[in-house]
């Protein structure tokens, strides 16, 4: 099973992939290992219907490989956004690393996932090239040997090439599989300011000095809620990130409050922040939440979507 899904396929000329995008279900954090520059995390990702679309293909010339983004209206994105730190030209050049036969390559992203919003845009960018080379080159990678090589490239790369419903244990990044549960409605309010994972962290870190030790699995209660409805679920959705990416971002608040206002059963910070996941009853209320944040003076955009998907 896997987050990413082939669109379109021109053996060893092309191929067009889905890259979910995601939600934190629940996320703790616990403490940081001695030495470790990252905290330990026991997270429960969803995969979105609302993701990036990946076109690879081998480059006619040219000696580097090639990223070119086009972002969806109503996003932003920094002036380096295509540099050499954009994790899917890093994916290529990680597979590249193992000895693999990687020919240079053009990667083109239509980008639908907010830049620096919470959602992993970067990582599930970088799932989707290393599953679409993967498969471009034939280099014969197993599901296994992608997601470890996508720890490597960050936290959240793996959740993608897992998708549906999936547990993250060490630093997030030791997926496994999870019942794909209930239908769930979202509505994603999109801020026009971001927020950096570090900075948030380094908030948590002042609020929290000492994190209590993480459960080693999910609770039967949360398993239950997970297969449940809608409403039993929102009792149980989580983020310890909250509070410190609202002590550097307040107003989010204003947006968690106007969701909740408009019928979402529950809403809260997507990872560490600043978009605002807000989860609904159905179809019918998710238009009338979406269309009251659209309307929010501290929204740039909203986004519906739904999960889980996998492939």
């Amino acid at each position: 099973m896997s987050g990413v899904r082939i669109l379109e396929n021109e053996p060893g000329r092309r191929l067009k992939v889905f890259a979910p995008g995601k939600v934190n279900l629940l996320l703790q954090v616990g403490q940081r290992p001695a030495g470790q520059p990252r905290h330990e995390l026991l997270t429960v990702f969803q995969c979105l219907d609302l993701g990036e679309y990946l076109t690879v293909e081998p480059r006619d010339a040219g000696e580097t490989d090639m990223v070119h983004t086009v972002l969806a209206p109503g996003l932003t994105g920094p002036k380096n956004l295509d540099g050499p730190e954009n994790l899917a030209l890093k994916a290529v050049r990680t597979l590249r690393e193992t000895g693999a036969t990687v020919p240079f390559t053009s990667i083109k992203i239509e980008k639908n996932i907010p830049v620096a919003g919470g959602m992993a845009g970067g990582s599930a960018d970088a799932a989707g090239v290393l599953y679409a080379v993967n498969q471009l080159y034939e280099l014969g990678f197993t599901s296994s040997d992608l997601q470890s090589l996508g720890a490597k490239l960050g936290a959240d790369v793996p959740y993608g090439l897992t998708g549906g419903n999936a547990l993250g244990l060490g630093f997030g990044d030791r997926m496994q599989s999870l019942p794909v549960g209930t239908k769930c409605y979202w509505v994603l309010a999109v801020s026009p300011r971001g927020l950096s994972t570090p900075e948030v962290f380094k908030a948590f870190d002042r609020m929290v000095s000492h994190p209590q030790p993480l459960p080693s699995a999910l609770s039967p209660d949360f398993l239950a809620a997970l297969d449940g409805n809608p409403a039993e679920l929102a009792g149980y959705l989580h983020n310890d990130l909250q509070t410190a990416a609202l002590s550097i971002f307040p107003e989010l608040s204003q947006i968690i409050v106007a969701a909740e206002q408009a019928g979402a059963l529950k809403a809260l910070v997507s990872g560490s922040g600043p978009t605002v996941a807000a989860l609904c009853p159905d179809a019918s209320s998710q238009k009338i939440v979406a269309a009251r944040l659209e309307a929010h003076p501290l929204v740039a955009c909203v986004f519906s979507a739904t999960g889980p998907v996998c492939s």
